[in-house]
């Protein structure tokens, strides 16, 4: 079963399950004193699961997923989806659209000692190979998106 934290970042980076997130309810149940808001999780709408697992992940965790530990947990994502688009699992729309949100949120986590912006380097070169993807990429037009998802898996590994 998927810890708290980790449920509530993949709500976040949009790919969430359900299942997972009812799953944790149904433990936190068993225990002597769950969290109040437990029984609450099951039959939700996509976008209330995300927003309550988030909450109740700060709550009890004190977890963000703009943190060095969300970080952690894009860097996992990310292999994860780079492993989906290889074996084609995944259109590269759907996995540019990982990619923006974790260029666009972790770019900055941290920063340079001359004050710039660092880049996340476990991104590799994604966010070029990404530009400009829409719906009608392939697998098969796009093969440069594809070894460069070898070569983030290659480094993460």
């Amino acid at each position: 079963m998927k810890n708290l934290d980790k449920i509530a970042f993949e709500f976040w980076a949009g790919v969430g399950s359900m299942s997972d997130l009812e799953n944790w309810a149904e433990s936190e149940l068993r225990k002597d004193n769950p969290h109040p808001d437990a029984c609450e999780l099951f039959g939700l709408s996509t976008e209330e699961a995300q927003k309550r697992s988030i909450a109740l992940a700060e709550e009890i965790l004190g977890f963000k997923p703009v943190s060095e530990q969300g970080e952690k947990l894009a860097k996992e994502l990310l292999v994860g989806y780079c492993e989906k688009l290889i074996k084609k699992e995944i259109t590269p729309m759907k996995f540019c659209l990982l990619v923006q949100l974790f260029d666009a949120n972790y770019l900055g986590l941290r920063t340079l000692g001359d004050g710039s912006l660092e880049y996340p380097a476990w991104l590799g070169n994604l966010w070029n190979n990404c530009d400009w993807c829409d719906e009608s990429w392939s697998l098969s037009s796009s093969p440069h998106l594809l070894e460069e998802a070898k070569k983030v898996i290659k480094n993460e590994t």
